[in-house]
Formats: C-alpha cells, structure tokens, sequence
C-alpha cells in the first residue's frame, strides 16, 4: 500500500500533464471564411498541444512555420526563455475578432509555470494574421476589465481606439515579461516624461508627532527615457523571470485633445529579486493611429502609511498641462 501512494504522488503530475495534451479550439463566431477558420483553430490547438507536450518532456515546444510567422516565433522563444506554460483545459469556445491586420482571439487559459502560485492562472490573446498564421502572444488583462473597457466608448473612432489601447498595453505588460528592450523604447516618446515614486521613513522630531504625523512620504524622480531603459537593461540582467500583472485598468480620453488618452492602472511586479504593487499612469498619444507613443509614464507605491493611495492622489490627465507642447512638436 505504501509504495502505491508513493508512486501516485510522484506520478500524479504526469498523469495530469497526459490528459491535456491535447487541446481543441473552437471558433464560434466573427469568422465566415471556413476554410480561414479551420486554418486558425488548427493553428491554435497545435500551438496548445505543443505547450503541454514540452512541459512534460521538458523541452522547448515544437513551432512550425504552418502555423506560426517569424515574429510570433520569437515572441514564443521570449515567453517560454522565463516561464514554460501549459494548457489546462481541453476544449475552448472563442469568438474571433477583426482587427486591421487580421484577427484575434482572446480568453486562452494557461498556467504559467514559473509564477508565483497565485498569480500562475493567466490567459493569452492570439494575434492572427490575414493568411490565417499566429503572427503575435500577449498576456491579456482581465475579461471583464477588457469588456467594461470597451463598453464605454463614445464613438466609433473612440471604439477603434480603445481596441488599440488594449492591445498597446496587452504588448506593453508582455515586453517585460519576455524583457523585450527594444518594444519598450519603440512606445516610448523621445521626449517621454518619466516619473517615479518612492516611499520613505522620517524619524519624528517627538512623540507627539509619532502618534499623529505621517512617518512615510513620497519623493518622486524625474528620468529621461535613456535613462529609464538603461536602468530597465540591468533589472532584465538580474532576473531569469519577471512576471508583470495590470489590473484595475480605466482608459480615459482627454477632453479637449482627443487624440491623447490617459490609462491608470494597478502594476504588480513580480521577479526573482523584488516585488512591488504600485499606480501606473501611460499618457498616450494618438497623432499617429497605428503607431501609438507613451509621452509620460507615472509609478506611485500602492500604499502609504498603511493605506492606498487615494485614487485623487494618483496621477491623471489632469496633472500635465505641460503634454500640449510636447504632443505639438
């Protein structure tokens, strides 16, 4: 008897693993080309399939060019360098969604192995393009947080816009987690404002000011953008995995520049040497429609004194009168 649970115990994993290897997608609607469809669920279910078989034998998955462009190749090889990832479901119903240079297909269940338990439940977007290929992965944000976001649009232009910002910052979160460098200064403005908080201790001067004073504020550091990659290049360095996660997201268009949008969202990051949980705020610039620019990134801590930072103290579109002129250069 006790050797039969010792081999369950140990056995248990693959067996599981064995039961997901293979995985059937399904499209149920936003596609009508039959022939196109068959094409992207072959190439999905392929690419899941090859996750779980990878896993279990401990190799990199199989990527074959049928199904895969060279971009979505790399993009893989990036994703699985810091975490391998598996398919824990064996059939997956999504509708298709057209973009400009294809398709898309959102709400893929993985299991990212290298995350904190916790956090290793996460979902993928397909970006396809019109020949039927996977030409790109991001991490998606949440579903619901995705739904309510484009629920609010107050006009065609400002939908299509909203769909880009998803995908801006689906890409933006998922370069750091491959540390793809070179994405992150191509979405950054060359005259990018950045700026960063950092919490810290005052001794009072008494005890009464101990019981009634805070002890923690905010000092805040503006970097240029050379300087803020450079400094992302050595955190990149030091870290096998670096696991971003943006929650909270709201999208919100500016009043009288309506081709600038200010997105607030909550960033936990997560790698082998530092955690933290803090405010993000990206002002993004529209002059360029398919070719969006960050010309002001924010990162506040969470919390001080014990306390979240109250949503009026996070940084808005408000706090930078100062874009008009950059965005007009």
């Amino acid at each position: 008897m006790r050797l039969r649970i010792f081999l369950l115990v140990f056995l248990w994993p693959l067996l599981v693993f064995s039961q997901l290897e293979n995985t059937k997608v399904t499209i149920t609607d936003g596609i009508t080309d039959t022939k196109l469809k068959g094409r992207i669920e072959s190439g999905i279910s392929y690419l899941l399939k090859s996750f779980n078989t990878a896993v279990i034998s401990g190799e990199n998955p199989d990527i074959d060019d049928e199904f895969l462009t060279k971009n979505a190749r790399k993009v893989l090889k990036d994703l699985w360098k810091t975490s391998p990832m598996t398919c824990p479901v064996s059939e997956i119903s999504e509708i298709c969604l057209t973009t400009n240079d294809g398709y898309q297909i959102r709400n893929i269940p993985v299991t990212m192995m290298e995350a904190a338990e916790d956090e290793q439940e996460q979902e993928l977007v397909f970006f396809i393009d019109k020949q039927g290929k996977i030409d790109d992965i991001s991490i998606a944000i949440d579903e619901n947080k995705y739904s309510e976001i484009m629920s609010e649009h107050i006009s065609v232009e400002d939908l299509f816009r909203r769909q880009v910002i998803v995908d801006f910052v689906e890409s933006y979160r998922t370069s750091y987690n491959r540390k793809d460098l070179k994405f992150i200064e191509s979405v950054f403005s060359d005259n990018a404002l950045i700026i960063t908080g950092k919490v810290i201790k005052e001794k009072p001067k008494s005890d009464y000011a101990l019981r009634t004073l805070s002890t923690e504020r905010i000092v805040y550091q503006k970097r240029t953008k050379q300087e803020y990659i450079t400094n992302l290049k050595k955190v990149f360095s030091a870290n096998k995995y670096i696991n971003v996660i943006f929650d909270e997201v709201e999208v919100i268009q500016h009043p009288k520049l309506t081709d600038i949008y200010g997105v607030t969202l909550k960033q936990e990051w997560n790698s082998d040497r530092y955690r933290d949980v803090g405010f993000v705020f990206l002002m993004i610039d529209f002059q360029d429609e398919m070719h969006p620019l960050i010309q002001v990134r924010t990162w506040q801590p969470e919390k001080l004194d014990g306390k979240v930072l109250a949503r009026d103290e996070v940084f808005n579109l408000g706090d930078f009168d100062i874009v008009r002129s950059l965005v007009n250069d």
